[in-house]
């Protein structure tokens, strides 16, 4: 891609050769002579005199350097939109893997991926355009939106629901049992059985667990729009 057009995509302001061919990003110290880095922190400043890199992001007031610079207010976005116009991620064809294991009562919307050695439970119910990788399991009862994306070995324990465009990150354990324990008369700790539902709406965490009683419904403080990845 040509540096013009990437500045063009960003809304940014070039300073340099907008012919110049860029291929990728890294981070200020790592990258080359095709690739585009950003400075967010002033204390970098001095790293950017030194960069090898094609061009840097910045803000408007930075000081001229060497490299090309792309010019806009907040270049640590910036640089984020870069990452995602130079890495697209892997596309999942619809269909089933022959080693799947899915109940016949769990109801798959159209478009789904179901990759190899997934596990689904009886009363699954999925929406439209689920992406489900390697090893994942879903225990009985759960309930996903539309978009729902789980990488490889997520599990969602019994009865949790949760909305559209979820994304678990490998290895995420949603719904499992919470820390609850009690002193008996002999003075031994007994540990609670989590048994109601957990759901999840929209926002950012890691890895719930279920309520006691009752219903566990997120909303962490760190979502600002319709997208949970755990």
């Amino acid at each position: 891609m040509k540096l013009g057009e990437l500045a063009m995509r960003l809304g940014a302001e070039l300073r340099g050769n907008a012919e110049l061919e860029v291929t990728g990003v890294k981070g200020i110290e790592e990258a080359g002579p095709t690739e585009v880095t950003f400075v967010a922190n002033p204390k970098y400043g001095g790293l950017a005199r030194k960069t090898r890199a094609a061009a840097v992001l910045v803000e408007p007031e930075f000081p001229e350097i060497e490299a090309a610079t792309l010019r806009l207010k907040n270049p640590y976005l910036a640089f984020s939109r870069t990452l995602g116009i130079f890495y697209q991620p892997p596309v999942y064809a619809p269909g089933i893997h022959p080693t799947a294991v899915i109940d016949p009562t769990a109801v798959i919307g159209t478009g789904a991926h179901i990759g190899a050695y997934v596990v689904i439970g009886p009363g699954v119910k999925l929406g439209d355009d689920a992406t489900l990788l390697p090893h994942v399991v879903l225990y009985p009862g759960v309930e996903a939106g539309s978009y729902f994306f789980a990488h490889a070995h997520a599990v969602v324990r019994e009865n949790c629901v949760l909305g559209d465009h979820v994304t678990l990150e490998n290895g995420v354990i949603i719904g499992a049992d919470g820390f609850g324990f009690a002193k008996n008369e002999q003075g031994h700790w007994r540990k609670f059985r989590n048994r109601d539902q957990c759901g999840w709406a929209t926002g950012w965490t890691c890895r719930p667990t279920r309520a006691s009683t009752g219903r566990r419904w997120e909303r962490p403080r760190l979502a600002t729009g319709p997208r949970l990845t755990i």
